[in-house]
C-alpha cells in the first residue's frame, strides 16, 4: 500500500509541477520535506500536522507574501487505528532581487488511506497510581484536512468529528507559481479528492474561493462557497479542483521624468537616500533663462 500511494503523490505532484511556466529556479535546489508513516493498533491517539511552504522576496513593491499554501491533518480517538500517510513539501529559498525577474513556488501534497473504529479503552499506566487505577478513555472518532492558497483566496477541507467509525482514502493537494513583473503571474492549483465514509457521526465538507479584489479574506462576497454537513451514516465520493491564474500589477515610481517636475516629482524614499546635494543632478526640468545676473559685474 505505501508503495500505491508514492506513486499516486508523485503522480499527482508530477501534474502541479507540469503547470509551472518558464521556472527560473530549480525545484532540487529549494526546500524539501517528506513525512511516511505506518500506524496500527488499539489505544488511544491524537495526530495535528500543520505546513506552511512560501516563497521569499526582496522586493519592496510586493507587500504580501509569494507562493503561500498551507495544509493542516489532524486526527484524534479512542479504538483501533490503521493509517498509512505521506506528506511533502517543496518551496523556494532563492530571495529575488532583480526587479524584471521575480520567481517563487510553493508546493504542498499529502496522501493517506485510514480506517478507525470507535471503541472505549482501558489501560494501566506506569508503576505508581495509575498502575492500580486503570485510565479510562472514550473519546470518539475525529479527522480533519485543510489546505489553504492565499493567492487565489481559495480553501478546501473536510472535517469528522463525534465518529464510530472512518474510513477515507484521501488526496490533496495545494500549488502556486509566482513569477515574472507588471503584470507578475501566479497560477495557482488547489486539489482534494475524497473516497470512503463515516458511521455514527457528522462529516462536513467546505470549499471557498473568490472575495472582492480589495479584500484579502474570500469571506467577502466569496465568488464559490460549498458548505456541507451530514450527519448520520454516509458515504463519500468527492472531487474538488481549483485552477486559478492570478495577475498582480502595481503603479512604478517613475520618478525621473525630464521635462517634467523632475526631482519634484520623485517620491520621498527615493529623495532622502541621496542626500540634500543631488537636487541638482537629478533636476532635470527644462532650463529657463535667469532675468538677472547671478554675479554681477562691478564698475
Amino acid at each position: 500500500m505505501q508503495k500505491i500511494l508514492l506513486a499516486m503523490l508523485s503522480l499527482t505532484m508530477f501534474v502541479g509541477l507540469a503547470m509551472s511556466a518558464d521556472p527560473l529556479e530549480e525545484r532540487s535546489e529549494g526546500v524539501q520535506f517528506s513525512y511516511e508513516d505506518s500506524i496500527s493498533g488499539h489505544g488511544n491517539f491524537a495526530s495535528n500536522n500543520k505546513i506552511t511552504a512560501q516563497g521569499p522576496h526582496a522586493d519592496p513593491r510586493v507587500i504580501s507574501r509569494l507562493a503561500d499554501v498551507y495544509l493542516q491533518k489532524l486526527n484524534h480517538g479512542s479504538g483501533s487505528i490503521e493509517r498509512e500517510s505521506i506528506i511533502i513539501s517543496n518551496e523556494s529559498t532563492k530571495t529575488q532581487i532583480d526587479p524584471d525577474a521575480i520567481y517563487a513556488f510553493g508546493l504542498i501534497a499529502a496522501l493517506d488511506n485510514n480506517s478507525m473504529v470507535y471503541e472505549p479503552q482501558t489501560m494501566s499506566i506506569g508503576t505508581g497510581y495509575y498502575a492500580t487505577y486503570p485510565v479510562n478513555f472514550n473519546s470518539l472518532l475525529g479527522d480533519k484536512t485543510q489546505i489553504k492558497n492565499y493567492a487565489s483566496k481559495t480553501s478546501m477541507g473536510q472535517e469528522i468529528n463525534y465518529a464510530h467509525g472512518i474510513n477515507m482514502d484521501q488526496v490533496a493537494s495545494v500549488e502556486d507559481d509566482y513569477s515574472g513583473w507588471e503584470p507578475a503571474k501566479s497560477l495557482t492549483r488547489t486539489l482534494m479528492n475524497l473516497n470512503g465514509g463515516v458511521t455514527s457521526g457528522t462529516a462536513h465538507l467546505e470549499m471557498l474561493q473568490g472575495g472582492s479584489r480589495k479584500s484579502k479574506s474570500a469571506w467577502s462576497n466569496p465568488a464559490i462557497d460549498v458548505d456541507q454537513v451530514y450527519t448520520g451514516t454516509f458515504d463519500f465520493a468527492t472531487k474538488m479542483n481549483m485552477t486559478v491564474p492570478v495577475y498582480k500589477s502595481v503603479s512604478e515610481d517613475y520618478w525621473l521624468p525630464c521635462c517634467s517636475d523632475g526631482w519634484e516629482d520623485m517620491s520621498y524614499s527615493d529623495k532622502k537616500g541621496f542626500g540634500t546635494d543631488a537636487k541638482g543632478i537629478f533636476d532635470c526640468t527644462c532650463y529657463k533663462v535667469p532675468t538677472t545676473a547671478q554675479y554681477p559685474q562691478e564698475g
